[in-house]
């Protein structure tokens, strides 16, 4: 770990973006009032969090990572049966004032899980290791898709995609993937837009109105990206300073975290933001050569959630539930995160 104080150290510029950006949520809502204290909190938890993981024995985890494996989806069920509600996804597990998002550490699990199997199994075919790693991705995608949770589903299969792209796999076993991907889209669309009926029997009515989500952003007609890119067009160069945001969109701390950081420090300041973001991201690309299947689905993951959050924030992606890492509020991502950058900090400590 002590070889890579750059990461550390952007680490905690972002973190201070992200207690700007939770600092001044509190003057769009009253619930957002204690956000800023949780979200250090995190912080602080995330970076105890590199340190405890840099010394244990991390090959023991790796080593026991299907009972990991076993146990999320578990707790993956639970959670659709007993979970909490929030927005319409039954996808949080209550803990006194606090809610769990285990599909946020399935994210952490399954890369642990797939890349221990991937290390054990170097020698089997393409096609095996294809099939076998889809199962595995398949199964907590299937719950997590009935919560509905769209957006975690969405990191799994990048998960699948970022391993894949570390083995010698003919081009002709991606283009049947894409082929397969279409041909379930379409058929998804077919009973959305003809089969409305079946669709809600099949995936209930609340996974129809988030459907409804993505045919208002096709007809331009999204109220919060509307609302969010009205915010970003009025910031000006240097924004329009905290608790000062032009008008109010939903989920401004999380789902539309750039659009509120835009809003507070303009363009300027978001220029230097992406410039420290990209430093971040480069610097854990650099690791990719110390540990190419462990590290690839790791930065690949990262770098599709920060774009798409980005994407819906300007209005060129749908609106499906997708945080800024490490800006947005929220302490299971946050953390699920940090044991990620844990594991690239640490990286040459695991053997496997």
């Amino acid at each position: 770990m002590s070889k890579s104080p750059k990461i550390i150290y952007l680490l905690i510029i972002l973190m201070i973006f992200s207690l700007i950006n939770n600092y001044s949520a509190r003057f769009i809502l009253s619930i957002y009032n204690n956000y800023l204290v949780k979200q250090l909190i995190w912080f602080l938890f995330g970076f105890m969090i590199i340190y405890f993981l840099s010394k244990i024995n991390l090959n023991f985890i790796f080593k026991h990572s299907f009972i990991l494996y076993i146990l999320i989806n578990i707790v993956l069920i639970y959670t659709l049966f007993f979970g909490s509600t929030v927005n319409g996804s039954t996808s949080w597990i209550k803990i006194g004032s606090f809610s769990i998002q285990p599909s946020e550490f399935t994210k952490v699990i399954l890369i642990i899980y797939l890349y221990y199997f991937s290390i054990k199994n170097k020698d089997i075919s393409n096609l095996k290791y294809a099939l076998i790693t889809f199962i595995i991705v398949l199964i907590p995608s299937i719950i997590t898709f009935l919560e509905p949770d769209t957006g975690a589903v969405i990191f799994y299969m990048v998960i699948y995609l970022g391993f894949l792209l570390t083995r010698d796999i003919k081009k002709r076993w991606y283009i049947l993937f894409i082929i397969i991907t279409l041909a379930l889209g379409i058929s998804f669309l077919t009973l959305y837009f003809y089969y409305s009926e079946a669709f809600i029997k099949i995936f209930g009515t609340n996974f129809f109105y988030r459907m409804d989500r993505i045919t208002n952003f096709l007809s331009g007609e999204g109220f919060q990206i509307n609302r969010a890119i009205n915010s970003i067009g009025a910031s000006g160069f240097f924004g329009r300073g905290l608790g000062n945001v032009l008008e109010y969109f939903p989920e401004a701390p999380t789902d539309f975290a750039f659009a509120l950081l835009v809003s507070n420090i303009g363009f300027i300041g978001i220029i230097i933001f992406l410039f420290i973001y990209s430093s971040f991201i480069f610097f854990i690309l650099k690791k990719i050569k110390l540990n190419k299947v462990l590290i690839t689905p790791i930065a690949l993951l990262l770098v599709i959630q920060f774009g798409i959050n980005i994407l819906i924030n300007i209005g060129y992606f749908p609106v499906i539930g997708m945080t800024l890492p490490f800006i947005s509020y929220g302490g299971s991502n946050l953390i699920s995160y940090f044991i990620l950058i844990s594991l690239v900090l640490n990286v040459r400590k695991i053997k496997y």
